[in-house]
């Protein structure tokens, strides 16, 4: 969900015409491909939400609505930097950056028969302006000022000033057709039951464990998908899914697979393989509308307790490392992360935590439990996880111990994903574990989605979009727009330290283990899928975007 393409790229004036990736279109109607065959994926979900609405975040709808259903402009590669066209194949940029021109596909239809235009994908754009809540990238807060069609396949964004960040927030976004959502007037409640889409599938069945989805017979991609049905499950825990995978009832998941080499791959290395390519980071958040966690020397004491070495060889056994303290992943350290600021990191050190509580005022009582500068013991608090993710309960009892020894006491909290999400978007949570809230070819996605102060949200109750911690100022703000403004690398580079510099200085949350895809297969029936020798996705999740390039690659061995 990350850091490949530079921003210069994207801020090009030059017209891009762009090639189909390799995984893509290299076998389309190529002999000897076998097609045909169901598709079986299950993921730790426990339910899957009775909902085909694009417009909502993944996990809200249904599994499929954003990969097999609807489609975007392009998919962004955080592998192997590919920027692949989908209902876009080209753009530009213009008047000094103030136009964006995006050429879009000709001769794709929605499955009801109507023809796909340039039309659709500038209603799509008005809709999230015209209904704000759908606007989950906050793309009309960039700049943004119209999106107009010219012709059958030109689409104009224009802005009042320069983002050219902006366009990997417009590439992903999925289109929906203008003849359908035009007559939708609560777009946020509708469930949308009879998707039209202009993916490789269409919806057969639901049910809130399986949802199955059949080959589209008139799908842009000439001879795609190889496959004829794509089934998805929701099953209660990562176990389960290891169960199913082992037993070849499924091809793929998306799992966090305890001592994934040797529980899975082990197992049969013939045909059971992972990828698990890292390209996010696993954060613990506190909500810092909550007191003590409103206190920066109580975030930082927690963040000075907490040995995220142990925490990442307990929950992943060695696949996965220990994370940036600044929340950049591995690949973007070197060229983003500013020596300078390394006299700011801490250290694991629970004496030090202490050193810091007590500085800022806070005491412990005779039994060693934590108690606030005024003499009151502080309650036990809960960390939210996802029920039956294990690396994430890995985590939570290594912090759960960890805590206790400078006198936090913690309960570890499963919910079900819906609930999960609910409670980390309404800050309705203590401390949480869970990925970074963004990604893209730079840090600033994540940055600017996790502390930019229009995805939060002032109280307890109100839905914070994607700043889970709460946490805003408005220096980062500052320093958020100034990278917008321009494609000049050291400005961009001084902007993105003054954010490292604040989460490095206040602890919004502490940074605990790198996050890969989990993309763990088997190919026992199916072959084609993504790895590190032909990285055509990044190893997504069933239900993102970059899943649809898999499902129009995998067929038949």
């Amino acid at each position: 969900m990350n850091h490949r393409i530079a921003v210069g790229f994207a801020a090009s004036a030059a017209s891009m015409v762009l090639a189909l990736a390799t995984g893509l279109g290299s076998n389309a109607g190529a002999a000897g491909v076998k097609t045909g065959g169901t598709l079986y994926t299950a993921m730790p979900w426990g339910t899957i939400a009775d909902n085909f609405n694009p417009f909502l975040p993944s996990g809200s709808n249904a599994g499929g609505t954003l990969s097999a259903i609807y489609e975007p402009l392009f998919y962004d590669n955080s592998v192997n930097g590919q920027l692949v066209p989908l209902l876009g194949t080209g753009y530009k940029w213009e008047d000094h950056n103030l136009k964006l021109v995006i050429t879009t596909r000709s001769g794709v239809k929605w499955t009801d028969g109507t023809s796909f235009t340039a039309q659709d994908v500038a209603f799509t754009f008005n809709y999230l302006r015209k209904y704000p809540v759908l606007d989950l990238s906050r793309i009309w807060s960039t700049g943004l000022t119209s999106v107009t069609a010219s012709g059958p396949n030109t689409v104009t964004f224009t802005f009042a000033k320069a983002n050219t960040p902006a366009f990997f927030y417009i590439a992903g976004q999925a289109v929906v057709p203008a003849h359908i959502w035009s007559k939708v007037n609560n777009p946020s409640t509708f469930t949308n039951p009879h998707p039209v889409g202009t993916g490789p599938f269409t919806l057969q069945s639901f049910s809130p464990y399986v949802v199955k989805y059949v080959k589209n017979p008139h799908y842009w991609m000439s001879g795609r998908p190889y496959i004829h049905a794509l089934v998805i499950e929701a099953v209660k825990s990562n176990d389960t899914s290891l169960f199913d995978i082992l037993k070849h009832n499924i091809q793929f998941t998306y799992t966090a697979i305890t001592d994934v080499a040797k529980t899975f791959a082990a197992r049969n290395p013939a045909v059971n393989h992972y990828w698990w390519p890292v390209n996010n980071t696993n954060l613990l958040y506190m909500n810092t509308q909550e007191s003590p966690f409103s206190s920066t020397a109580f975030r930082r004491a927690v963040a000075e307790a907490l040995n995220t070495k142990l925490i990442a060889t307990r929950a992943y056994y060695g696949a996965i490392g220990p994370a940036n303290q600044a929340a950049l992943v591995p690949g973007q350290v070197k060229e983003w992360f500013n020596p300078a600021l390394k006299h700011l990191e801490y250290r694991y050190s629970p004496a030090l935590a202490k050193q810091t509580l007590k500085k800022a005022g806070f005491k412990w009582t005779s039994t060693h439990q934590l108690e606030s500068a005024r003499g009151n013991p502080l309650p036990s608090f809960r960390i939210l996880v996802g029920a039956g993710w294990t690396d994430f309960i890995t985590m939570a009892q290594v912090i759960s111990n960890e805590l206790q020894a400078i006198g936090i006491s913690t309960t570890i909290d499963q919910e079900p994903w819906g609930t999960y999400e609910s409670s980390l978007l309404t800050g309705r949570y203590d401390m949480a574990i869970c990925w970074g809230a963004g990604s893209g070819p730079t840090p600033y996605y994540d940055y600017e989605q996790s502390l930019g102060s229009q995805y939060s949200a002032k109280q307890i109750g109100q839905v914070a979009v994607s700043d889970w911690s709460r946490f805003t100022r408005p220096v980062i703000d500052q320093a958020l727009q100034s990278f917008r403004q321009t494609s000049n690398l050291a400005v961009q580079k001084r902007d993105l330290t003054t954010v490292a510099r604040i989460i490095l200085s206040e602890v919004p949350f502490v940074p605990l283990t790198n996050r890969p895809n989990f993309f763990d297969y088997q190919t026992a029936t199916f072959v084609g899928f993504p790895n590190a020798h032909d990285p055509y996705n990044a190893g997504d999740p069933p239900d993102a975007s970059g899943a649809e390039l898999m499902y129009t690659q995998v067929h038949l061995k």
